[in-house]
């Protein structure tokens, strides 16, 4: 069944194991199967993959599967988005090489073989998780594996005793990195000045500035630190799991089952009848049983159960509340009022976090998760030594019911009618109705199923006794489903698969795949062969060069991606003229052809290339080398600009866009007994990856944006030539035409030409965004007699973010005002300012996207670090234990950046990213 085609290892990121000792892989034995019987060897593979193992990932102390792989893989770009581990599409986003295309850029994600979420797998059931970057690694995989795939391959059982495994850890999370914001003093005196700056009057006298400022009358003349009443400086998490696992020739099995606790930072959560923390509760079972039916018949199932309950306040989620901290002035309104009513006003409304942490009530959502897939092997050696029959299929579903139990509260505010400071003359102005009982409610928030099977042939054989060859031929059949409409997706692939390799030296693969959907009726199919080549030119244990190899693979693949459900059919018009009908003469508005429909196209083509290699040196030194390119055409673009509706209606959609992207990718994993008991391991990756548009519908209206040339996610805006320094310079610059502008307001770079600042002069800003194009990570391990280190850095660079408009956003439409925008104002710093005057008003002029805004970022953080020691084994046996094992694990504990205020991964009003320390230990018997 098993045959030596494709992939792995292609550029193999250095890793940690728990015990450090890390050895180079077997590449004879390293293999993996994509779940139709096509099992990979890595002496064999002429693809771009890379494999971690499981054990290797278990060094770091992260809440899922999700969270432990960013830095480990070359070629997979992970972030952190930020977010409470418990809400949906919260923690982790992938991507492969780069950015391909101008639509869907998604990557497929499947856990053995099945397209699955890993947002709720904890690494411990996990056996080995592979990154699939080239058309030789994704031939398989149809229509989804277009921009590359991750492959979880989970735990099973093996012949041999039963083993019983438990783990618990419990993780402190502190020191969250929040931007700073100025306190009310500061606020309102940068407020006096802001309203003067715009030609009005301070709107506190200097008395009421000092009440401010000595916190005198504080219901009053607040300075309020929302942050620290709304987040303690701490947050906790704990995980517990026991495993099950062995087998008979007969019967193999591995079940495992794990609880995560995950309590989130928020402050005095705890009320008289309930708790509205942010919390997670979640619970995973699985089963993975493989039976031998007979000697000529083999079976394998998969169960898998995720039982999750999360919870937090009905008002306000985890990124709400920081969202909140970041635009509520600290002297907005008190806490409470001098009578106990929750503080509030016209200006900010129901505002106050607090109030909605404490008198809002709850929400909880309950998720289910149910993954169950089976495979049937039978040898058909009776019919033809070496073919092999598998049948497979497998289903998935998930559905989060909702309950709010909610209840309203009163807010407001207070003010002197009379002098300041006499509280015998204070008005008091509520809004809301206070409610004392909860309010029920509930209702279905999201649901989704994925089904798949397949069937297919397999045959092996060696001609000469110093070759193998092997032919699969695979039909597949899948769907999908999911909220919204034009989400229920139907997919058919016919695959053969051919593989050959000769004296151990010389491999070629081909693939030709017939790939279906009826995403892309009328144009239902497309072909996608790929042939990918291998030259084994060293392979030699005695010498300096131990093994070497050079892959090559060229592919065509598609995607069935379209921008819009029912391209087919013609869109309308129900806004056009204007019809008078019955006998009351009533009107309406008439219909209009507002598009023809789309049925002449291709699917977006991928034509792919990848070159590599793979060493060893002196059998302790892996390097290995990658570079690819990617053309991307029949890319789907919408038609509105292609002619004037003068002329006609145009197809709503068009198929010409074309991207190109090409980059590189380089490893290194060193690992050596130095002596006896002392192990050292030293690794690295390096990934850079670059696209370029290089046809788009239409000559923009502005040359200057013209995408042509340029990046899929380039950054667009004006580029700045400082700040108006004063009214002459104002007078003498070329005119602006957004606002008017005054001086300490952002001067634009004329770059048309034209003496005129407008939409003509913007701009590329010569930078990415989205997605860093360099990645890089090294880590290093050493163990010396069972006490071992383990230390992991993840860095990015080359790409550019936006300033959150809440942090960065000044004091218009009365928002909140950073400190780092404060200390760093043109009112503060003059013509070394980075930020533009202090204003109340909403400038047009300053509010373009523009490089004081879309800045560059970078970071190098400490992504793990663990140390450990394993119990020897001679006390093991004394308590009857086959390893032990007690462990700290560190995340995040460093970071270097060159955003000064915050995180600038997380750069962002998202829940931030903590740092963690995890205490824990393993037993098995």
């Amino acid at each position: 069944m098993k045959t030596n085609r494709m992939l792995i290892v292609a550029a193999v990121a250095f890793s940690l194991t728990a015990n450090a000792q890390v050895r180079l892989n077997d590449k004879n034995a390293n293999a993996y199967d994509l779940g139709y019987g096509v099992e990979i060897s890595d002496f064999f593979s002429t693809a771009s993959a890379t494999t971690v193992t499981g054990e290797e990932l278990q060094q770091t102390s992260a809440a899922n599967l999700a969270q432990a792989l960013y830095g480990r893989f070359p070629g997979l770009t992970a972030l952190s988005t930020g977010g409470f581990s418990g809400d949906e599409d919260k923690g982790a986003s992938f991507n492969i090489r780069g950015y391909h295309t101008l639509n869907d850029k998604s990557i497929l994600i499947l856990v053995d073989g099945y397209e699955r979420p890993i947002n709720r797998l904890t690494v411990e059931e996990v056996e080995s998780v592979t990154v699939l970057k080239d058309a030789a690694a994704t031939a398989l995989l149809g229509h989804e594996g277009i921009n590359g795939a991750i492959l979880v391959k989970t735990k099973r059982g093996a012949e041999g005793k039963t083993h019983v495994k438990a783990g618990y850890g419990h993780k402190f999370l502190f020191s969250p990195e929040f931007a700073d914001m100025v306190n009310g003093y500061q606020y309102v005196t940068a407020l006096n000045r802001a309203r003067i700056n715009d030609g009005l009057a301070p709107a506190y006298t200097e008395q009421e500035l000092n009440l401010f400022k000595d916190g005198s009358d504080p219901y009053f003349y607040p300075n309020i630190n929302w942050r620290n009443l709304t987040f303690k400086n701490k947050a906790e998490e704990d995980h517990a799991y026991l495993s099950v696992y062995g087998g008979t020739a007969k019967v193999k099995y591995y079940t495992h089952i794990d609880y995560t606790d995950a309590r989130g930072a928020l402050r005095d959560t705890k009320l008289t009848d309930y708790n509205a923390q942010l919390r997670q509760s979640k619970a995973n079972i699985r089963t993975n049983l493989d039976f031998n039916l007979s000697k000529t018949t083999l079976m394998s199932v998969n169960l898998f159960g995720m039982f999750q309950e999360t919870k937090r306040p009905s008002d306000l989620g985890a990124d709400d509340a920081v969202y909140a901290i970041y635009s509520l002035p600290a002297s907005a309104f008190p806490l409470m009022t001098t009578t106990g009513v929750w503080g509030g006003n016209e200006t900010f409304g129901d505002a106050n976090p607090i109030a909605k942490i404490q008198e809002s009530g709850f929400y909880k959502t309950h998720q289910r998760q149910l993954w169950v897939d089976a495979k049937l092997t039978q040898s058909l050696d009776f019919l033809l030594k070496g073919l092999n029959l598998f049948v497979s299929a497998g289903y998935a579903n998930s559905s989060i019911y909702a309950e709010n139990m909610h209840k309203a509260h009163e807010y407001g505010y207070e003010r002197y009618t009379g002098a300041i400071g006499d509280i015998s003359h204070v008005a008091l102005t509520t809004f809301g109705n206070k409610e004392t009982n909860l309010t029920f409610s509930n209702w279905n928030a999201g649901q989704w199923w994925k089904a798949k099977s397949s069937i297919g042939l397999h045959y092996k054989q060696s001609f000469f006794g110093d070759d193998h060859f092997s032919a699969t031929a695979i039909y597949t059949n899948s769907g999908s489903s999911a909220d919204g409409r034009g989400n229920t997706i139907y997919r058919r692939n016919i695959m053969g698969v051919f593989h050959y390799d000769f004296l151990n030296r010389y491999i070629a693969d081909l693939v030709l795949a017939g790939n279906g959907s009826n995403r892309t009726y009328p144009t239902k199919w497309a072909f996608s062969p790929t042939l990918s080549l291998g030259w084994i030119y060293a392979n030699d244990h005695e010498h300096l060069l131990n093994y070497g190899k050079l892959r090559a693979s060229a592919g065509i693949q598609h995607t069935d991606y379209m921008p819009t459900y029912g391209m087919w059919l013609p869109t309308w018009d129900a806004s056009h003229g204007y019809v008078i009908i019955g006998n009351d003469y009533s009107a309406t508005w008439g219909a209009s052809l507002g598009s023809f429909p789309t049925t002449d196209f291709s699917q977006e083509t991928s034509t792919n290339f990848n070159l590599g290699t793979d060493l060893r040196l002196a059998n302790a030194l892996d390097l290995s080398f990658d570079a690819f390119y990617q053309l991307r055409s029949h890319i789907m673009l919408s038609a509105s600009n292609e002619n004037s509706s003068v002329v006609g209606i145009q197809s709503s959609y068009n198929d010409v866009g074309k991207v190109k992207s090409y980059g590189f990718e380089v490893a290194a994993k060193y690992a050596k007994q130095i002596v006896r008991d002392l192990h050292l391991h030293i690794g690295a990756n390096l990934s850079w990856a670059r696209n370029e548009v290089t046809r788009y519908i239409g000559t923009p209206t502005y040359p200057l944006l013209d995408p042509v040339g340029h990046r899929v996610n380039e950054a667009w805006g004006l580029k700045s030539a400082g700040f108006f320094m004063n009214q002459d310079d104002v007078n003498t610059s070329h005119r602006q035409e957004y606002s008017v502008v005054t001086p300490g307001d952002i001067k634009y770079q004329d770059l048309n030409g034209d003496q005129v600042i407008n939409a003509f002069d913007e701009t590329s800003l010569d930078g990415p965004t989205g997605i860093p194009e360099l990645n890089y990570a090294f880590n290093v391990g050493v163990e010396y007699k069972g006490l071992g280190l383990n230390a992991w850095f993840q860095g990015t660079g080359n790409y550019m973010k936006t300033l959150p408009s809440a942090i960065w956003g000044g004091m218009a439409n009365n928002g909140n005002l950073s400190v780092d925008y404060f200390n760093n104002c043109w009112d503060v710093v003059g013509d070394k300012a980075l930020y533009p005057r202090l204003t109340t008003l909403n400038s047009s002029n300053n509010n373009q996207a523009s490089d004081v805004w879309i800045k560059p970022v970078h970071f190098l953080k400490m992504r793990n670090v663990e140390v450990y020691y394993k119990v020897p084994a001679k006390v093991l046996s004394k308590l009857s234990l086959t390893d032990a094992k007690v462990f700290v694990q560190g995340e995040n504990l460093l970071s270097f950046d060159n955003v000064d205020a915050m995180d600038a991964e997380v750069l962002s009003t998202a829940y931030p990213m903590f740092k963690g320390v995890n205490i824990g230990v393993t037993l098995t018997f």
